[in-house]
């Protein structure tokens, strides 16, 4: 694998590494890793690099990145034509992520580049979901397509509850801080609120404007809403972190998968998301609400309805919750797709 040997927007590199050579990071395993310094992202560097390891298959996740995905993309294809080119839009190309920040006609502009070239035909895409396929196919046309679900942390502790008090509600958001995630919009909602809520919300703040215009909202809240921002977690406090509360929410505007989601699923809490996710039909299944994020106020009846819970209401929306999550787990048809994206041409 070669990645960055930083964090995103970070200047410091990763402690206890050592930069652009191959290293094998994990206990007990062959997976080698290859942590590249910024000034070595090259193209030059990166064909070095391929030339050395001699791949059969490049496996490239996202697709704007111009370093870790274009740059690689257009090499591959232009230079070892005899290795498999695998690619995962990971949900960038729906319309919450086309029309993000600005970029849509540089992003446009750039999907009829690669479709001019005839780059497109060359790759196999890997659509996470069903929905994930067709979005592929609006851009590119018929492609060699495969659908293969997130292969998530498989660890799940076992299932624990919390005490939970009629009329009061502990909310868990954990995500970046910027548009996309629509923090703004759960704070909105919260003004409505009448129950005692406490809210913490954890993740890194990549839009400093939209903070602020966040921290606007949480200065006028009632004083029954208590809100909490403690920064940016590590992957291994999450599930610990959403344990501590009741409920987590998320009223993204558009997710492929939702890793976080899920997390909340491994540890058996429900979770409130808005309907632009793979989780759909939650409240069938007792594990939560998928919501239409058009309605202005679409969190606040959830929120008092969660709020409400007795203990023992709770405890039935954690137990399905975690079944979800453990059915999920433990689907041998989980891998298949993968056997075909990562087998011969």
């Amino acid at each position: 694998m070669l990645t960055s040997n930083s964090d995103l927007n970070e200047i410091e590199s990763y402690k206890n590494i050592q930069s652009d050579t191959w290293l094998k990071p994990f206990n007990d395993s062959e997976v080698q890793v290859y942590y590249s310094s910024k000034q070595n992202l090259t193209i030059s560097n990166l064909k070095r690099v391929i030339n050395k390891v001699n791949p059969s298959c490049i496996y490239l996740n996202h697709m704007w990145s111009y370093k870790f995905v274009l740059q690689p993309l257009f090499i591959t294809w232009w230079s070892f034509k005899n290795i498999k080119i695998v690619l995962c839009p990971r949900g960038a190309l729906f319309e919450s992520a086309i029309h993000y920040n600005k970029t849509y006609f540089k992003k446009r502009m750039l999907l009829e580049f690669i479709k001019l070239l005839g780059i497109h035909k060359s790759v196999h895409f890997h659509a996470t979901t069903l929905q994930e396929k067709k979005t592929i196919e609006k851009y590119f046309g018929k492609v060699n397509i495969t659908i293969a679900n997130n292969l998530p942390d498989t660890h799940q502790p076992n299932i624990s509850f919390i005490n939970k008090e009629t009329g009061s509600l502990k909310i868990i958001y954990i995500a970046r801080i910027l548009d996309i995630k629509n923090l703004k919009y759960l704070l909105t909602n919260l003004k409505q609120i009448t129950s005692p809520i406490e809210l913490t919300i954890a993740g890194p703040i990549e839009d400093e404007n939209y903070w602020a215009s966040c921290k606007n909202i949480i200065d006028v809240l009632p004083s029954n809403i208590k809100v909490k921002y403690i920064g940016e977690v590590t992957p291994k406090d999450i599930i610990p972190l959403i344990l501590q509360h009741h409920l987590y929410c998320l009223p993204t505007k558009g997710e492929n998968f939702g890793h976080s989601i899920f997390e909340s699923f491994i540890a058996g809490r429900p979770v409130l998301i808005s309907n632009q996710t793979p989780w759909v039909q939650l409240q069938e299944k007792n594990t939560g609400w998928d919501v239409d994020i058009e309605n202005g106020i679409a969190l606040t009846a959830p929120i008092e309805q969660a709020a409400a819970w007795s203990q023992d209401e709770f405890n039935t929306y954690c137990k399905a919750s975690w079944q979800l999550a453990n059915e999920y787990i433990n689907n041998p048809q989980l891998t298949n797709g993968y056997n075909e994206l990562f087998g011969e041409n």
